[in-house]
């Protein structure tokens, strides 16, 4: 079959019948430029705009699909196919706000259309409005419960809400319905990771990459899970090998940076300058300001901190609407409600002893809460339950503390890695400082470990660290102290409420002086003592935070005072901080 593209013009209708007849001969260039005469022409119709932008999607060329599929909705804006490619553009485009109203329209114009949903279900995703993507991905698969890509999806919501157990059902689910599923198997090994359950994640990146070897996402995770375990050497493998496949991955240029140090090696850092020269405009480019920022860091070079601002700035424009200032007294009251009731019941208290106990170590990011728990965990008999929600996850809708209580007791039971017989379970969730008078009064046995360091130490470290979800304070300065304020606020009425039922550990002295404040911990936390507290280094338990590297080094003292290095910059921080009444010199050795 031939077209005809040149001569005398053409009727607009017949422009658009000859690219029909071309797209079904599979001569998509030539329908292309045949519907792009009819538009020329002023008259086409809006199937042909839809049409043609459906060939420009296909051919990478989303900007242009997207304004086709604009004009397409204002002459047919009952076209729900239409809505729906225009949101998966816009999705594309990291427009996901705009998505979302698209596929909206998409799934109202067409309620029976289970793409829709999905979709509405991943943009709402990007948007971190995970509740709105679970009922999205719900009524997907209300319409087809079989749906691979939406129980891939929702698995991933839900890892991210902090309901693993389920998450981890939903994947396994997905992987059933398609086999194989390499995309299903990286989210699986990632859930599996946050359940502390490694070497069965190693697995699933392991499957994946077989079945997919050359993916620059499922190598990069495959590292991450190859840092956790201390193989840094191997994870560098397998983030320079992410960026052999696919040079502009922002990610795994920032995942390299935990791996080299910036004065051993000059070579990762050009590549992400290279980088970043090609996607300056990119919504994921603030992974090449971190990561160039890391390697200055690592020099000492003063122009880190402008490459840290610049990060930062992009994050805060992206969530900055998001977040706003916990209020001191609207959670104080939240903790005074609950006692209450638990007074009002004191029939029905809790057990004065808890098996295993239970070790609650709070603060803020940064403080050095991961160096302690890596200390804590040489005792072989140590549940170490990581960064878990699980105490916000009992207090949603909980009625008294009792509820509260037995929730967080079935989270820790259900776990792969719980045995009865251990000898206590740690929980570095940190922000569970917020609610530590409720800690004490469930689970009167436990141990609430406060670590905290120099202010100005800690907001420094907060700000030159990228933080995957949460923690939207540290990307602005001014936010960081505010934060930090609030924080000490809570700590202070805590500690006027429950005299001496907190430990205070303060990490500057225990990185100086190790030998005289590991003992004190020890014996605080009831374990019999052992030489290998002092070496923690030695210990191969798995490390989920960006202290990863950090923390498989012996214990040291490098980032005590780190921040005068950059005091240009923080200087006026630290005002702010001694205004309040917070002191930023570094303490003397005790």
């Amino acid at each position: 079959m031939t077209f005809s593209l040149s001569g005398a013009a053409q009727p607009t209708a017949v422009l658009e019948q000859l690219a029909l007849q071309a797209i079904r001969a599979q001569n998509y260039a030539v329908a292309a430029e045949l519907y792009q005469q009819a538009v020329a022409q002023g008259d086409a119709t809006a199937a042909a705009y839809s049409n043609l932008a459906a060939l420009e999607l296909q051919s990478n060329r989303i900007e242009a699909a997207a304004a086709l599929l604009e004009h397409a909705l204002r002459l047919a804006p009952n076209n729900a196919e239409a809505w729906l490619n225009l949101g998966t553009a816009q999705h594309a485009l990291g427009r996901s706000a705009k998505a979302v109203e698209s596929f909206r329209q998409a799934a109202s114009l067409k309620p029976t259309m289970a793409k829709a949903y999905a979709n509405l279900g991943h943009a709402l995703q990007a948007i971190h409005d995970l509740p709105g993507a679970l009922q999205a991905y719900s009524q997907a698969l209300s319409l087809q419960p079989l749906y691979p890509e939406v129980l891939s999806a929702r698995g991933v919501a839900l890892r991210k809400q902090g309901h693993i157990n389920e998450s981890i059902a939903s994947l396994q689910q997905a992987i059933n319905q398609r086999s194989p599923y390499p995309e299903a198997l990286n989210n699986l090994g990632l859930s599996l990771q946050e359940a502390g359950q490694l070497e069965e994640a190693l697995n699933c990146f392991e499957q994946a990459l077989a079945l997919t070897p050359e993916h620059p996402e499922i190598l990069s995770n495959l590292g991450l899970a190859l840092m956790e375990q201390g193989r840094i050497d191997q994870a560098k493998t397998c983030f320079q090998q992410a960026l052999n496949y696919n040079p502009l991955y922002p990610e795994a240029h920032r995942h390299l940076a935990y791996c080299v140090h910036g004065r051993d090696d000059a070579e990762p850092e050009q590549a992400a300058r290279a980088c970043l020269e090609e996607l300056q405009d990119h919504p994921k480019a603030y992974h090449l300001s971190f990561c160039i920022g890391k390697y200055q860091l690592d020099r000492l070079d003063p122009g880190a901190a402008e490459w840290f601002c610049k990060a930062n700035r992009m994050r805060a424009e992206q969530f900055d609407s998001s977040w706003s200032l916990p209020n001191v007294n609207d959670l104080l009251q939240q903790n005074e409600t609950l006692l209450q009731q638990q007074a009002a019941h004191s029939n029905q208290s809790s057990p004065t002893s808890t098996k295993p106990r239970l070790i609650f170590i709070v603060g803020l990011p940064r403080s050095g809460s991961t160096l302690v728990e890596t200390i804590l965990s040489q005792n072989s008999r140590l549940i170490d339950l990581g960064e878990v929600a699980y105490l916000n996850q009992a207090m949603t809708g909980a009625e008294n503390l009792e509820a509260v209580r037995q929730h967080y007791r079935s989270s820790i039971e259900n776990r792969s890695d719980y045995s009865a017989d251990a000898e206590a379970c740690s929980d570095k969730f940190l922000y569970n400082f917020a609610y530590a008078p409720l800690l004490a009064a469930a689970f009167p046995d436990c141990r609430i470990l406060h670590v905290y360091r120099n202010p100005m130490d800690n907001l420094w470290s907060t700000f030159t660290n990228h933080f995957a979800t949460g923690n939207e304070w540290t990307y602005n300065l001014d936010h960081s102290v505010a934060f930090y304020h609030f924080y000490r606020q809570m700590m202070a009425a805590h500690e006027e409420q429950m005299p001496g039922k907190i430990y205070h550990l303060n990490y500057d002295q225990l990185t100086r002086q190790p030998e005289q404040v590991i003992p004190g911990l020890i014996e605080h936390c009831g374990f019999n003592w052992d030489e290998a507290y002092l070496h923690p280094e030695r210990g191969r338990r798995q490390i989920h935070t960006a202290s990863v590297v950090q923390a498989r080094a012996p214990i040291n003292s490098h980032s005590v005072g780190r921040w005068q290095h950059y005091r240009e910059l923080l200087q006026p921080y630290a005002d702010q901080l001694e205004a309040l009444g917070y002191d930023t010199a570094i303490e003397p050795i005790a």
